[in-house]
């Protein structure tokens, strides 16, 4: 028997659908346009490549609507993961297969480290890959970055 409470978070929580592309995209370009502003933030949709994972998505900027005064700064791809909703981008740019390339070898670290979570490895305990930077430290080193939405005053 599953439990359900409408004011419990863990019960919506686990039991929320994942997202599909239209939906990927209306997040990604709501977080996009909520951080810069930058209404004229497109989605290249030819560019687009889903994977097991979410979806790389190529960025550029709509000419078709008319610029304001400032100048919007965004990243040239993001990638939008499928089963938490977290959009990462890359300060380097790299060519779409390489940033795949490189985010998924990041997802293959994170979840390798997941699976010893509670220290069930083999002894003797291997000190020299202990102290290697984590998935976080890789991950800023490389260039990668969260791209969350914007804080709402309440």
């Amino acid at each position: 028997m599953m439990y359900r409470d409408e004011n419990d978070h863990f019960a919506k929580s686990t039991n929320k659908q994942m997202l599909n592309q239209i939906d990927a995209e209306a997040l990604v370009l709501a977080r996009l346009r909520s951080r810069s502003g930058g209404e004229r933030i497109r989605i290249v949709d030819s560019q687009t490549v889903e994977r097991a994972f979410g979806w790389v998505f190529t960025l550029a900027e709509d000419v078709t609507i008319p610029a304001n005064e400032s100048q919007i700064n965004f990243p040239q791809q993001v990638i939008l993961n499928k089963h938490s909703e977290q959009l990462v981008a890359c300060s380097i740019e790299h060519s779409q297969d390489q940033f795949i390339r490189l985010y998924e070898k990041l997802l293959a670290k994170s979840q390798a480290r997941a699976r010893s979570w509670c220290l069930t490895i083999t002894f003797p305990f291997p000190w020299g890959r202990w102290w290697k930077g984590s998935v976080a430290e890789t991950a800023k080193e490389t260039g990668f970055y969260e791209i969350g939405g914007k804080e709402i005053e309440r």
